[in-house]
């Protein structure tokens, strides 16, 4: 429980970024009430240790959770909403108004709009001082701007209105009628400069009442499948070792004015690291933060500020990182090198074993199925 009787209202499906919330919360102690949404339990979410005798409410659809919130508020304010994907944290803003009568939610009462939007997130980032690509906004059907520099990157201006599907390396204006001819629900894209990055950072945060926190982030080191998703395996560094300015961070969370974790997603070359987006949410790899020492979330239950030490760990999400073995793109021997100085597993935590057994003998049951 929170050192105020907090409880801590957790909305998202049932990935790395929910579950890793769960254990994070779990280890401080802090009670748990979670919407899991989606038909099913792909990693086994509710088998954790820290749900035992939790209240824990499965919906189909994320709009489901509005009544039952409403229902189960008790009047105090003081519970906690943390969203672990874009579409609960767009579902909480579009309900902000209402919901903050009964809870402590991201924008206590406002709303984030369309800063879900990266367009208006990069014009934003840039007015606080990052290092941001040139880009420009691009409405399927209208004419394709011409006189672009090539290569350019082609990807949704909103997340939940595309996929990862959808992201694009154009080398020539050929690539992208190819690009944009494929089935797609996406309508609007952001045509941004192409940056021949030398690795991916994503930075760690919370921001609460004492103030916005940025410890560390992750130096990405391997993807899968491709170099636009999910970081397979990487390095949490404290925010010195990486070498990064926390001030343009501090000061758009702070005149944006969230509350809650997030996450912030640079791309390094050269001297300069450059600004992509923010998460309004917590993020898929924050574990490894809370892995390193690191307890953000935690942060949002506490009376009083903290000051953090962190030290360097490896993360790795096992049920994809080995694909590059499979692949021949990774040797076996220097899988298992990174394997065995890997401090943190995404989906694997030996103080809570039962969901990835869980998750491992459905795949088993599956396959024996076929």
């Amino acid at each position: 429980m929170g050192e105020i009787g907090q409880q801590a209202i957790i909305i998202g499906n049932s990935f790395n970024n929910t579950l890793g919330l769960i254990r994070s919360l779990g280890e401080a102690g802090i009670d748990i009430i979670l919407f899991l949404v989606g038909a099913s339990d792909r990693l086994c979410i509710v088998k954790s240790r820290y749900l035992r005798n939790k209240k824990i409410f499965q919906v189909e659809k994320v709009e489901d959770c509005l009544p039952i919130l409403k229902q189960i508020a008790n009047g105090l304010n003081t519970n906690v909403i943390i969203c672990t994907n874009d579409m609960a944290a767009q579902f909480i803003d579009l309900n902000e108004h209402e919901l903050s009568q009964y809870y402590s939610t991201p924008m206590q009462g406002g709303q984030l709009g369309n800063l879900m939007n990266k367009d208006v997130q990069c014009h934003l980032a840039e007015e606080c001082g990052f290092t941001v690509p040139k880009s420009l906004v691009y409405r399927r059907g209208n004419e394709f701007p011409k006189n672009l520099n090539y290569p350019l990157l082609l990807k949704p201006i909103n997340s939940n209105e595309g996929a990862k599907s959808d992201i694009h390396i154009c080398k020539t204006y050929d690539d992208v009628e190819q690009s944009l001819s494929r089935s797609s629900a996406c309508q609007e894209f952001i045509i941004q400069e192409y940056i021949e990055k030398e690795y991916e950072i994503n930075l760690i945060g919370v921001s609460t009442s004492h103030g916005v926190y940025v410890p560390g982030g992750i130096r990405k080191i391997r993807h899968y499948p491709t170099i636009y998703s999910p970081c397979s395996f990487g390095l949490f560094q404290s925010i010195n070792k990486i070498n990064i300015d926390t001030t343009p961070i501090i000061k758009f969370i702070t005149q944006v004015g969230y509350r809650g974790p997030f996450s912030v997603e640079l791309l390094h070359k050269g001297d300069k690291d450059y600004f992509m987006e923010v998460n309004f949410r917590h993020d898929g790899l924050a574990y490894a933060a809370t892995a390193s020492g690191a307890n953000l979330p935690a942060l949002l239950f506490r009376e009083n500020g903290t000051s953090i030490q962190v030290k360097d760990i490896y993360m790795m999400d096992l049920s994809i990182d080995f694909c590059h073995v499979k692949n021949g793109n990774l040797s076996l021997k220097d899988w298992i090198k990174d394997f065995r100085r890997t401090g943190c597993f995404l989906n694997y935590n030996r103080k809570d074993k039962q969901p990835t057994i869980s998750y491992y003998k459905n795949k088993i049951k599956q396959k024996l199925h076929l």
